[in-house]
């Protein structure tokens, strides 16, 4: 009898185990070929879970039984061969339709009860893993860490609950600031962080830092005070494990110390979606408005199309096809594309025209940036900065009188001039007027500060566009969609086609062209 040997463990920690180990296993199973006058002339091994047939060796087996190279399979014991009725299912299908046995070492295999057992390891397999899941979800919701994997920049206390690496929670707020804050990419955050020598954890699986640790670090929620635990539900299939996402009320919310706050979350999530439409990978040309332009009526966004080499005319009931000479590009918009909307006659714009009106008016801004400053000005609300000087002065000599007032009053109690009722109701009285002077006064001094904010702005404009100006009429393509992208916030456009452009200027530093740092104030032109 010609015996194929098969040995299985569920993970590598059980193949070194001296009790389990398939050294063990292939040891037993010579030693009963030996017994019994069998050859063994194939050997099968896995590491893997029994309840699936997902396994390349379990496989391999099949396709030679199929080929009769061996007459019994031998494992050491039965849920060896399978714990699960899909694995039940193939070996059955193959020993009936080629005549092979099924032998096992430490227990007897009744190929009629095989699948039985099969069907009941499930059975038991599930039991565990159900009473191991209600275990978890009870670590849980007493807000400690139910499983081994912890996220980047956090550890296990020694109550269970997750706290702050003290080299890996700096790091990942540093990967935050630099994303949101200044303006790099997540390749150079990686590069960086190589070149700097700093750790990864240790046993990772990464070698070094990469682009996509960086962005699995990026869209973590852990890092914003809160991560989740029961999003999915494993459950065994025919070709494997799965895993099914559960209702966001059967999650269980594990509190997490907060390394990130929670503007720099969502800026940091807003600028990830925006990288990624705007990306090159992701357009064959250049659009200056990608990413940019939004219908006013629907709110949704125009798509850029690729260009045309050609274009399809239907006249006299006969389709003609012209090769243009210059290719075209479009803008289209996806309320009336994707989702049927009626918020516009036309979907689609022609892009060059679009993009040569909104780059003509923003040059004419950046040679003439006068009308920014009148805007700025007027947001003044009327109010010189010598005249707010003045009243601020007025309302601090107010407050210091109002002051002796109290003090007068505190000193007339102690001399025993006035009573305590009097006394109460005199400081009562002069709370509610220092009270009202003290936000007098820091309404005055916030529009102080906002019109020293708009003096040094509107330096800083003045001084860019002073820069950049001279290099408008040179600038390639990628460089004027690069300027655009900086100055403005967003461009409009109506049913009627009419457009309304947002400027977005940096402020307090505004940058160079060459820059991604974000914008942080905007105006509209009315």
């Amino acid at each position: 009898m010609r015996a194929a040997l098969y040995a299985r463990v569920s993970s590598k920690a059980q193949a070194e185990e001296d009790k389990v180990s398939i050294a063990e296993q292939f040891s037993d199973m010579e030693s009963y070929c030996q017994r019994q006058g069998y050859e063994a002339v194939r050997r099968y091994q896995d590491v893997a879970s029994g309840s699936t047939k997902r396994r390349p060796d379990f496989q391999r087996m099949l396709a030679d039984a199929s080929s009769g190279l061996f007459d019994v399979i031998l494992c050491w014991k039965s849920d060896r061969l399978s714990r699960g009725i899909y694995p039940a299912a193939a070996i059955m299908e193959v020993v009936e339709a080629y005549q092979i046995r099924i032998e096992a070492v430490m227990d007897t295999v009744d190929i009629k009860t095989f699948a039985i057992y099969a069907a009941v390891g499930k059975i038991e397999i599930d039991n565990f893993r159900e009473r191991a899941t209600m275990g978890k979800r009870g670590v849980a919701k007493r807000g400690r860490v139910p499983v081994g994997s912890i996220p980047y920049g956090y550890r296990i206390g020694e109550d269970g609950k997750p706290e702050v690496e003290p080299v890996e929670g700096p790091t990942v707020q540093k990967i935050f600031r630099e994303y949101a804050h200044e303006g790099k990419g997540a390749h150079i955050i990686a590069r960086e962080l190589t070149e700097q020598g700093t750790p990864l954890r240790r046993g990772s699986k990464w070698q070094a830092w990469s682009t996509s640790y960086i962005h699995r670090i990026l869209q973590h929620e852990a890092y914003k005070g809160t991560n989740w635990y029961g999003q999915f539900r494993h459950v065994i299939t025919e070709s494997g494990k799965k895993l099914f996402r559960q209702p966001k009320e059967n999650w269980i919310a594990i509190p997490y110390p907060q390394l990130v706050d929670e503007q720099t979350w969502e800026r940091t999530q807003a600028m990830k979606k925006q990288r990624k439409e705007m990306a090159k990978r992701n357009t064959r040309n250049v659009y200056l408005l990608q990413g940019l332009l939004l219908c006013k009526e629907c709110g949704l966004r125009f798509r850029a199309r690729s260009q045309r080499q050609s274009t399809t005319h239907r006249r006299g009931g006969r389709s003609y096809t012209y090769i243009l000479k210059k290719p075209r590009s479009y803008y289209i918009c996806l309320g009336t594309e994707r989702y049927r909307l009626k918020c516009r006659k036309q979907a689609s714009l022609r892009a060059d025209a679009l993009d040569g009106l909104v780059w003509d008016e923003v040059a004419r801004i950046l040679r003439e940036p006068s009308f920014i400053f009148q805007a700025l000005q007027a947001q003044a609300d009327g109010r010189g900065p010598e005249e707010l000087a003045e009243k601020i002065a007025k309302a601090e000599q107010e407050m210091r009188a109002v002051q002796l007032e109290e003090d007068l009053a505190i000193r007339l109690y102690i001399t025993s001039k006035v009573t305590e009722a009097q006394l109460d109701r005199q400081r009562k009285f002069i709370t509610e007027r220092l009270e009202r002077i003290r936000a007098e006064l820091a309404s005055l001094k916030a529009q102080q500060r906002a019109i020293q904010e708009r003096q040094a702005l509107s330096e800083g404009i003045l001084a860019w566009t002073a820069e950049i100006k001279a290099r408008l009429d040179n600038l390639s393509p990628e460089e004027r969609q690069q300027l655009l992208r900086l100055v403005l916030d967003k461009v409009t456009i109506d049913s009627q086609n009419r457009v309304q452009i947002t400027l977005a200027i940096s402020a307090p530093e505004l940058v160079p062209i060459d820059s991604q740092r974000p914008y942080w104030w905007w105006w509209c032109p009315r």
